[in-house]
């Protein structure tokens, strides 16, 4: 068996989870769904069950920095918000986790005016463990601009990619110039991310960063636009308010759909409604 994101991990790569040091094979091997930079498997064993995860070949691609993942994933997991991360094998690009029994949110999910007053509370709850130290603070057009590196200046989207660019950073500094604070945010609040059970877990966190708490309910309502029309819930019970807060969040939107468009762009994936 060879690692890689379509084929099953190789007994070297298996060897990291616990009960399986000595190369006996798991009770249970399964391919987890979702993801688009990591290969993910559930692993039971006579120790436990566990999550293993494989970098993709997209893994090092902008956006995607592990010394920054792993530190705010363990913060975050420390106060019980994620999984906590057991094993890390840098030269394997793998890691090996705690598996926690629930149930992944549905996109219907992301319409529920109780669903998102839950998950509000929930990201009040992370950002208030404010910064972590030695990890640097969002900076939405320097991401912007790495993905524009990798947009072929002979394609015809470069000059729209140019222009999403320049209009990410206006929009940035709209954000900042409000800016009541900065904490742990996800970053990629998708409803495969959020798992319900004992609690409301947050997965992958390669996207997590440093930042105003606005972005977090920036980046669910860019990804759902469906559910703005339950944004001052969600912003309510995120905690989050002030006069100029809507001008915000609208700026701290287009930043989300701009850097999705360019990440899009940059993977040489179609973008949705073929914009």
């Amino acid at each position: 068996m060879t690692d890689g994101t379509d084929k099953a991990p190789s007994v070297a790569t298996l060897a990291l989870v616990p009960g399986l040091e000595a190369g006996a094979p798991p009770l249970r091997l399964e391919r987890l769904a979702g993801g688009t930079v990591n290969d993910s498997w559930r692993v039971d064993t006579a120790r436990g069950r566990f999550v293993l995860r494989i970098d993709g070949p997209a893994w090092r691609c902008p956006g995607v920095e592990r010394g920054r993942e792993q530190r705010l994933h363990d913060a975050a997991a420390a106060a019980g918000f994620a999984p906590r991360v057991l094993r890390r094998a840098a030269t394997r690009g793998a890691q090996v986790s705690e598996y926690l029994d629930g149930r992944c949110w549905s996109a219907a999910d992301m319409g529920q005016p109780a669903a998102l007053a839950r998950l509000g509370s929930r990201l009040a709850e992370l950002h208030a463990l404010g910064p972590v130290a030695g990890v640097a603070r969002f900076d939405p057009e320097g991401c912007a601009r790495q993905y524009l590196q990798l947009v072929d200046p002979a394609n015809g989207t470069h000059r729209s990619a140019t222009a999403v660019v320049a209009g990410i950073a206006d929009a940035a500094r709209r954000v900042e110039r409000g800016s009541r604070g900065e904490g742990i945010v996800h970053g990629d609040l998708v409803h495969a991310n959020l798992l319900e059970g004992a609690a409301l877990w947050l997965l992958d966190w390669e996207y997590a960063q440093i930042a105003d708490p606005l972005y977090d309910v920036a980046c669910l309502l860019a990804y759902y636009p469906e559910a703005r029309s339950l944004a001052p819930q969600l912003l309510a019970a995120s905690g989050l308010g002030g006069a100029d807060l809507q001008l915000r969040l609208g700026a701290a939107i287009q930043v989300y759909e701009g850097l999705t468009w360019l990440w899009q762009r940059a993977r040489d994936q179609p973008v949705a409604g073929g914009g």
